[in-house]
């Protein structure tokens, strides 16, 4: 997993930057992460209902093995030099069909690897070794794009996805006790889920809050390459640390997490991980320099980390086994729904005001977002959730 998302992870870096290596323009960034993330959305329910219905790392081949095939062509067209923005963003939305339903069985494959008791902990490691691509990924394609050349960060990735199919041909999986969804077709689950997820208030606020943090704030990284050369004026491996620092930030955040997140309510840890969230990105449109831009995106990163962490954790612990991949697909179409809308506006907002005023207006928009589902009891639902489940444990 760790080797695919670095993979991914340089190319979802690379591609805003041959996005505005072509144009100059911010608001090309928001088409290509438009066309990039939007297929989420829809393939993220089909994919959760496939998880539930058959083998998940069957399913894990074959979209890695797609995700493979156009990376290999983004190589091959950025190192010709005849990739188009056009071309650019088709081959995004094609790889983000596939990574859209690769995602809810990568999520639903977590819980058939350990016991309910580890659930927790491995949830916060897979999260970990997700954002520790995060940092890795994008440190690397400003190492590559000042060295070799952005090209080579395309190839990578293909290398990336067959290093993983490999792994997951020799990976020995026992799907004992897992229940299957077979009942009805793939529609009638879906329908099931989402009944599902509307009669439940914690996964509801979960769903609530993750739209929200991936609309107003995660849009900043896909602009960061704007950031660094427009505001910064900086290039090379100094971009790339750029966006690997929120990377850095979540595994700099990590032991401290999977330390404190036993002993405190998962609504208290959540609404502070979103303050924090909100506030790291009005301190990146705020700073003066590199250096404090940096430590406001190791922020980020690690608030991120536990926003993740805790709402993946949430729903894994109340969802039913046969609705698992499905209700995980409708949860992330809420957060794959909101991201290329944000992406989108901030790259035409960008082009009008600038990206430091639209970076901080966003920031605290989501701020006060997060107050607002603080006072209205949002998150304590949460809290009702586990209480109901340690009596029900007793």
């Amino acid at each position: 997993a760790l080797v695919s998302n670095t993979g991914s992870w340089m190319q979802g870096a690379a591609i805003p930057f041959v996005a505005f290596s072509l144009t100059g323009s911010a608001g090309a960034i928001g088409v290509t992460g438009f066309f990039q993330y939007l297929p989420f959305m829809v393939m993220g329910l089909v994919g959760g209902s496939l998880a539930d219905r058959f083998p998940r790392r069957t399913l894990l081949i074959s979209t890695q093995a797609a995700q493979a095939a156009c990376a290999t062509a983004l190589f091959v067209m950025v190192y010709t030099g005849v990739v188009t923005t056009a071309w650019l963003a088709g081959l995004a939305f094609v790889s983000g069909l596939a990574a859209g339903l690769n995602t809810p069985v990568w999520q639903s494959f977590v819980a058939e690897l350990v016991s309910r008791d580890l659930l927790l902990n491995a949830v916060t490691l897979n999260s970990a070794q997700f954002n520790a691509a995060r940092a890795l990924g994008p440190l690397l394609t400003g190492i590559i794009v000042s060295g070799i050349g952005v090209s080579w960060a395309f190839a990578l990735n293909a290398a990336s996805f067959a290093i993983v199919i490999v792994v997951l041909l020799g990976l020995r999986v026992s799907s004992d006790g897992v229940r299957r969804n077979v009942s009805g077709g793939a529609v009638a689950g879906i329908r099931s889920a989402g009944r599902y997820v509307l009669a439940s208030p914690p996964i509801r606020a979960c769903c609530m809050a993750i739209a929200a943090v991936a609309g107003l704030g995660s849009p900043l990284f896909s602009y960061l390459v704007v950031y660094g050369e427009k505001v910064l004026q900086v290039s090379g491996l100094r971009l790339g640390i750029l966006f690997g620092a929120a990377g850095i930030g979540s595994v700099i955040f990590t032991p401290a997490l999977l330390s404190i997140a036993p002993r405190i309510p998962r609504s208290r840890l959540l609404s502070g991980a979103m303050v924090l969230y909100g506030i790291s990105v009005v301190a990146t449109g705020l700073a003066p320099t590199y250096f404090t831009v940096v430590l406001a995106l190791l922020c980020f990163g690690g608030a991120y980390l536990a926003i993740a962490s805790t709402i993946n954790t949430s729903i894994q612990l109340v969802v039913r086994d046969d609705l698992r991949g499905t209700v995980i697909a409708i949860y992330l179409m809420c957060l794959t729904g909101a991201l290329p809308i944000g992406i989108f506006l901030w790259g035409k907002l960008s082009d009008i005001y600038g990206i430091q005023p639209v970076t901080i207006a966003a920031g605290t928009l989501l701020l006060m977002v997060t107050v607002l589902f603080i006072l209205t009891g949002r998150f304590h639902v949460m809290a009702d959730a586990d209480a109901a489940r340690d009596a029900a444990a007793a």
